[in-house]
């Protein structure tokens, strides 16, 4: 992990001072053993069995999961169904190139009741010089001894492979979907954002996981543009900036997508390098979630910020959220497809998902630049306001940043964590 302030080669046991700007590394996580009294020894007739991402039907197993426990929840909103199939293909996806994965399906009176995968982030040991394990796309009914029984397996798996902490939910890394949702249960997530029931907490808990860091979703309205005083702040700040450094700001050119792909991976991998939990992502990588998200981009809520030179210096991707247009079910055939083609003008809410500046352009006023373009953008579009997160709870810079623009917090993800030494 990187220190803040510049220099290398700090150990993970530095000093929570030298983190705490972009958030610190765990401390004092709970040990695997002795198990705490809440855990099941036994899981009584669930049986465990493994499932092969290799093979399809497998995919389409795993995925029913969630959605026969979570179906009647009215929060509840199925991802899209093609996108998570190849998502969770190993020849689809490079995020597994430097992954070892192992997923598995609880099965009771015939039936499956849960599933979770378990994994190692090659690349994430490598950055850290760690031994790590995650666990992943956890879905349970409510009933300790199925959530117990798959989080025996994940444990198991990560201790066979010389990890010494296992952290989770982690949908697979950091680049993807984190986080179990803890609190603010009365509405469906925005897109891109993980949801689950409320007993999820206590599952994971009473195994004996603790908290190892919490991510936080903010929530802003931003319908009244410079009107707002606060806005009006970060406006006046972001036209300083602009004419004192020569900026210019601009939009996604979608004639030439590719090339506005590679320079976003280049400021990604740049610009959250000292964040906790960061991995960087590889290029194909990185196309592969573009591509992914590239059918509900709008070209004029993704900004990049050159300097005189024309050399990129910060970004932003703001989403449209079509979760409030999205099938519930997440499939496109027969209808879906029509909900989404004739809805978009209907979304009132996006989230902010990225946002990111070069080191030595920070505090230079190009975080206000993007965010109040973003704000003003969205506006031109009908959007309301919506999400901006996630972030992590200790990375203080950003979450005063939201603050002072107007966000609020609203909603907190908790990734657990275990000694298992």
């Amino acid at each position: 992990m990187n220190d803040p302030s510049g220099n290398e080669g700090l150990a993970r046991s530095a000093s929570a001072e030298a983190y705490a700007p972009f958030g610190k590394p765990p401390e004092n996580l709970p040990h695997h053993l002795p198990p705490p009294s809440t855990r099941l020894a036994a899981h009584g007739d669930v049986r465990i069995e493994r499932v092969h991402f290799e093979r399809k039907r497998d995919r389409k197993r795993f995925l029913d999961v969630a959605d026969a426990i979570q179906r009647g929840d009215p929060d509840y909103i199925a991802p899209l169904r093609m996108e998570r199939m190849r998502f969770l293909d190993p020849e689809s996806n490079p995020a597994f190139r430097q992954l070892d994965v192992l997923a598995l399906v609880a099965v009771r009176g015939g039936k499956d009741v849960g599933r979770i995968t378990a994994h190692v982030d090659r690349a994430y040991d490598a950055y850290h010089g760690s031994k790590t394990a995650f666990f992943g796309f956890f879905e349970s009914v409510d009933d300790q001894a199925v959530g117990h029984a798959l989080l025996d397996e994940a444990v198991a798996f990560a201790k066979a492979r010389g990890a010494t902490e296992l952290f989770g939910p982690c949908n697979f890394t950091t680049n993807h979907q984190v986080g179990m949702l803890i609190e603010n249960f009365d509405r469906p997530p925005c897109v891109e954002m993980t949801y689950n029931p409320p007993w999820y907490r206590g599952l994971v808990e009473s195994y004996g996981f603790g908290k190892a860091k919490d991510l936080l979703a903010f929530w802003i309205v931003s319908e009244q543009g410079t009107a707002d005083p606060k806005m009006k702040r970060f406006f006046d700040l972001s036209e300083k900036a602009r004419q004192r450094y020569g900026l210019t700001l601009r939009t996604l050119d979608v004639r030439n997508f590719e090339d506005e792909v590679a320079r976003a991976f280049r400021l990604y991998n740049a610009t959250w390098e000292k964040n906790w939990g960061f991995v960087p992502v590889t290029e194909p990588e990185f196309a592969a979630i573009a591509h992914d998200l590239k059918p509900v981009l709008d070209p004029k809520l993704v900004l990049f910020v050159e300097d005189r030179d024309k050399h990129p210096v910060g970004f932003a991707v703001c989403l449209p959220d079509v979760n409030q247009i999205m099938p519930r079910d997440g499939r496109l055939f027969p209808f879906g497809w029509w909900k989404l083609l004739t809805g978009r003008n209907r979304i009132r809410w996006a989230r902010l998902i990225a946002l990111g500046v070069v080191p030595q352009w920070r505090r230079k006023g190009v975080e206000a630049l993007l965010a109040i373009h973003v704000a003003l953008n969205a506006k031109e579009r009908g959007i309301r306001g919506g999400e901006i997160g996630w972030t992590l709870e200790d990375n203080v810079l950003i979450n005063s940043t939201i603050e002072s623009f107007g966000g609020r917090l609203d909603r907190r993800y908790r990734l657990f964590g275990m000694d298992l030494t």
